[in-house]
Formats: C-alpha cells, structure tokens, sequence
C-alpha cells in the first residue's frame, strides 16, 4: 500500500515538482520517497512496506523498457512467481511490485486476468512511449488523473494532482447540487473537481503521444453455481476461507475491523480458523448509551473467535470539533455522512496499537443483496408466482413494488419521488438540480433483476463510495484495508447465484449468512438491522458548539454555497437549536468547507 504519481508529455518532466507530488502522499507512504524520470515521463513513489520490508523492494521497479509504480497488494503474488519462474524468470526481492512488473514483461495487459489483488498500477514503456494505468476490479485503490496540451499527471490522491496543475482546483458545479440535495456522489470516472478524472473500477487508461483511451478490461462472468443450496453454501465457504487465507499474507501485523454486523463477524470467524496472529487485535467502534451501538454483537464475536484484545474505539463529538479539519482533509473531498468520522478513529487506533493491515466486510451486502429492498428485486427476479406471494405480505409487499414498478413508473412521478428526497437546506436551484438526477442505468438485460441491481450497487452507487471512504481514512493513518469479499472468485459466484439462494425463507444475504453459521453467533446472524458504525449523528450536530459552528459557517455572508443552500431554513433551525435533517445540514457544511479549502494553495 503506497502512493503513486506521475507526469508524461512531451518535455521532460520536472524532477522536482514529481518530488513535491510525492511529499504530499506522506501518510500514505511513511517509510521512504523515491523519484525517477527519463526524457518524456517522470514517475514518483511513497512507499508502506507491507510485503518485503527491506529497501530492495523500493518502487519505482524497471525492467528492460518498462518502469513500474503501483499502489496496493497482489495477494496471489506467491503463485504468479512461481509460474513466472517456470518460464524463466529471476527474482531479486520477495516483493509483490517484482512479480507485477515480471509478469507485465512476460503478458502485458493479460497480466490483469492472472492478478488477485487491489492496485492502482502505472506502467511507462520507454520505447514505445506509452504510459498504461489500471485499477483493480472494484476499484479500491484510486488513481486521478487530468490530461491537457499534450500533457498528463496521475496521482493516487486529490492534493498531489493539484500541485503539479494548481489551475486544477476548480469545483464542479455540475457535481454540487445533487450532493447537497440528495447525497448524490459523482459517477465512478468523476470527481468533485471539474477538470480532474477518475480511472474506473476494472479499466484501463493507455496515454501516447498525447491521445488517451479508456477501455474496460474485466466483467463478472456467469460461473456455475451448484444446484443443490447445501453444496453452494458450502463451496461459497471455499472461496471465502482462499480468498481470507490469500490477504492475511503480510511481513508485519494484521488485525481486522469489526462492526457486529454479519459481515465483518464472517471475516473475522473465518479468520480465526486459520492459525496466526491476526487473531490477536480486532478493532469496534462504539457508541455507550446510543441505540444504534453493536458493541455487544462485536464483543461476542470476538469471544468466539478467540480475539485476544478487542479494542473498544469511542468516538465522541469534542473529537470531531478537534479533528474536523483534518478528517476533511484526508478525504480530500465531500462525503455522505459523519460514520466517516468513527472510521476514521478505528484507523487511528489501529495505528496506536501498531496494527498495520486490517481486514474489513466491504462488499458483501452489494454481492449477496444485504442493503433494504433487495429483497424485492430478488422476488421480481423469482417470477411472477413469487411476485403475487409477496403481494400478500406486508414485509415484502412494498419492496416488491419498488422494485417491479422502477421499470415502468413515468419520469414526472419519478422525479416527484427524487424531489421528496432532497433536504429542506437545498434552494431552489439546488432543489431542481437534485431532483434530475435519475439513478444509473443498469448492467443490461442479459441477468436477472436482482443481479442489474446488485451490479449496479458494485459498480455504480454504494460500493465505489464506501471504497473512496475506506482508502481515504486507512491512508491518512499509513493503514491498509483489505476486503475479501471483493475477490474475483467470490464475486463471480456470487453474482451466478439463483435469487432463490440470496433471499430465502425471509432472509436477505442467505447463503451467505449459512455458510458461517458455525463460527458467528447465531445472534449476529439473525440480526436484520443495518448500521455500518453509524453514529448518533443528529445528537452531535444538535451539540450548541455544533449549531454555532455550523451557523457560522453556512450563513457567513461570504458562503460559497449562499446559492445553493436556503438561508432563511438553516437560520431558522439554528435558532431552535434542532437541525430537521442533520445528514442534510452536514452535507451542506461539509461542501462550505471543502470548497473553503479549494482556495488555500496546496504544500507539502
């Protein structure tokens, strides 16, 4: 886990401006800098050392006419040596940047097939004059870039891109309105920032001579899936226990990131049956007298997976008044909600304790339809027999309707539906904007609904926001967050799955749920809430030091959102001291300050 940056044009690139882009990614790369460059490119590395901590695994990494940085973990790194070997291969390190660069060599862009990992990699061909930049299959590890006159600059995060092209650093109008409004993020290949690009999940960027083409290299393919329920959840648990045993291969300390929920709970039971000293930490936040607070279902999944030390992490709101600036910082740009915050503590907690690589539950409620209202995409997709059922059952009568009448509900009750959904903090542009903006299309009509629907969550709305959140507070700490349930294998038999098997007897994420019934609680496994370290939000913005501070911020007669946030609403709820849509108000605020922090230049 690293940073990476990069500038390609046609004047060689200025050595120490690739310096200065690397400075600014210190946290994400403590343990050492290093620069190169040849007469049309310039790449720059800050390294965490995870996997062959000595020096000799230092980035950037050449080999004949290619010049490698790359950001991540190759999991199967172990394996693809030793193929490479049998073809021929030497080895100088024990480094998975080695065998990466070894294996571009030997296949190229078909080295992308062969990988089991998460990396945002850049590849310079010295002879052909071609850079080429990838990111993993879900897109865990960033990569921005910006490209104009013949010039571009890449860098795994916001600041580093800002100081090699300073007239960058202009919001996105375009972005704005549909974030205040409604929490609408930018899509996959966007940014907050008009003229910055992200590369998406499973694409590649290729650069020569000043033309960029961007082409999508992996989809989930059908697999096949046992017919017989039992047999699929015992093969579910296969993958599972690979893909855990495959990311728990480091040369210093892994711990894991525990909620209570089912998800995290799977990873860490799973863990704990493979022998090593990952089980020593786990890793809660909590929140002691909130309703919402899984302590006691984390802490029972600890016991029964023999967790030597469970640290409790208690995040609180004279915390977040002291650390706002540098939480909004770290994430670089706006996000949804203050949960950020106590991911942020539990990665600072891992850092206290001396834990570098914590293992996480991301993805699985996209894969195995966890989130509310899958259920009803998964009945739609049970046929219409199923469909009359759950008409007759008030728990999934309404989710059922949802999900049959997003196909054919006209666009005029569509959007009266959008517009109910936008804060009361929004004006009326902003209320308008909002209101346009219809979800993303969907993975085509070849699969099921359930699964358009799950694809559509992994690659277009919840996951790749919560992957920006998860590599923006582990890298502002030096941590790394690994999740393995977005590995190739389990995610394409996930997505091969009958809904039969993701929703069964009344149960979201069945087969999942089923395949760790030894080794999570049985408690945790018939919880049906969801929460994802939520905190008491609405308390802590109802905080007098919170409304002030808000106040202050949003009604300052020189706001850089007065058009786009309702004065006279906010002023009146500050007055009350009750904030009638405490996501709402944070949204709002969070962008007052993000685009405050546009203005300041960028150092190192």
């Amino acid at each position: 886990m690293c940073g990476i940056a990069g500038i390609v044009g046609r004047e060689p690139p200025d050595f120490a401006l690739l310096d200065r882009m690397a400075a600014t990614m210190a946290a994400r790369g403590p343990d050492g800098q290093r620069v190169w460059s040849d007469e049309r490119a310039g790449l720059a590395f800050r390294r965490l050392a995870i996997i062959d901590l000595d020096e000799r695994s230092m980035q950037p990494f050449h080999l004949g006419p290619w010049h490698l940085v790359f950001n991540g973990e190759i999991y199967n790194y172990l394996e693809v040596r030793a193929e490479l070997r049998a073809l021929g291969h030497a080895f100088v390190t024990d480094g998975d940047a080695e065998v990466l660069i070894h294996a571009w060599q030997e296949w190229e862009e078909r080295a992308l097939d062969r990988v089991d990992g998460m990396f945002a990699l850049a590849i310079w061909n010295d002879e052909r004059r071609q850079l080429t930049c990838a990111c993993d299959r879900f897109g865990e590890k960033p990569l921005l870039w910006a490209e104009s006159n013949g010039r571009l600059v890449f860098a795994s995060g916001l600041r580093a891109l800002l100081i090699s092209r300073p007239d960058l650093g202009d919001a996105d109008p375009a972005a704005l309105g549909p974030y205040l409004g409604r929490g609408v993020m930018p899509t996959a290949d966007r940014t907050f920032v008009r003229d910055v690009r992200r590369l998406p999940a499973a694409h590649v960027l290729r650069y020569r001579e000043g033309a960029v083409t961007i082409s999508r290299y992996w989809s989930p393919v059908r697999v096949k899936v046992p017919e017989r329920y039992e047999e699929a959840r015992d093969r579910l648990r296969e993958l599972l226990v690979a893909s855990i045993s495959r990311r728990l291969r480091s040369d210093v300390p892994v711990g894991t990131s525990l909620s209570g929920g089912v998800d995290s709970s799977a990873v860490v039971g799973l863990a704990a049956l493979i022998a090593g000293d990952h089980r020593r930490h786990a890793f809660t936040a909590r929140f002691p007298g909130y309703e919402r607070d899984e302590w006691r279902y984390a802490e029972m999944v600890a016991r029964s997976a023999g967790v030597v030390e469970h640290h409790a992490v208690e995040p609180i709101v004279d915390g977040l008044l002291e650390e706002l600036s540098e939480v909004l910082a770290g994430q670089e740009e706006p996000f949804g909600s203050l949960s950020i915050y106590a991911q942020w503590c539990v990665m600072a907690a891992a850092r206290s304790a001396g834990v570098t690589v914590l293992l996480d539950g991301q993805g699985a409620d996209e894969l195995f339809g966890g989130y509310p209202g899958a259920n009803g995409w998964a009945i739609r997709s049970m046929g219409l027999a199923a469909i009359a059922r759950a008409s007759l059952d008030a728990r999934d009568r309404r989710d059922v309707a949802v999900a049959v009448g997003s196909d054919w509900l006209p666009e005029p009750i569509a959007a009266r539906h959008r517009r109910a959904l936008v804060t009361p903090y929004a004006s009326a542009q902003v209320r308008v904007a909002a209101a346009a903006v219809s979800p993303p299309g969907d993975a085509g009509r070849s699969q099921s609904p359930l699964m358009r629907e799950l694809l559509r969550q992994a690659f277009a709305t919840s996951l790749p926001e919560l992957l920006r959140y998860a590599d923006r507070s582990s890298m502002a700490h030096s941590r790394e967050v690994r999740l393995p349930f977005l590995d190739r294998e389990v995610a394409e038999f996930a997505f091969s799955l009958p809904p039969s098997f993701v929703y069964r007897n009344g149960v979201r994420k069945a087969i999942l749920r089923d395949a760790v019934r030894d080794v999570v609680p049985t408690h945790v496994l018939e919880r049906r809430d969801k929460v994802a370290y939520e905190p008491p939000q609405a308390a802590w913005l109802a905080d007098p030091r919170w409304v002030a501070r808000i106040a202050e911020t949003l009604l300052d007669r020189s706001a850089r959102t007065s058009a786009l946030v309702d004065m006279s609403v906010v002023a009146a709820d500050a007055r009350s001291g009750r904030w009638r849509d405490p996501v709402g108000i944070w949204r709002a605020t969070n962008l007052e300050l993000w685009l405050r922090s546009l203005e300041t230049p960028v150092t190192t």
